[in-house]
């Protein structure tokens, strides 16, 4: 695994794409993180922003194992795959 925090740039038909995607993601972290707490689920709203601190930060993402993929694209190769 690359020890190192490597900084892409995405092709320019896709950064607005992306930023969609991340904004989407982090606005249903938040939401998340609030019902929890709405819920009075105080210890799970700590333990899935604490997750989450993780899966962000570019000092221990190294230790996380994170899969991306497109549905479209994860949906065709299923179909390919049956025949």
């Amino acid at each position: 695994m690359n020890e190192t925090w490597d900084e892409y740039l995405a092709p320019d038909e896709q950064v607005q794409t992306l930023q969609e995607r991340r904004s989407g993601l982090v606005l249903w972290v938040l939401g998340r993180f609030r019902r929890l707490l709405a819920e009075n689920r105080v210890d799970d709203a700590l333990y899935f922003m604490d997750e989450w601190f993780e899966w962000v930060n570019k000092d221990t993402y190294i230790n996380e194992s994170t899969l991306f993929f497109d549905g479209d694209e994860l949906h065709d190769l299923y179909e390919q795959s049956k025949g």
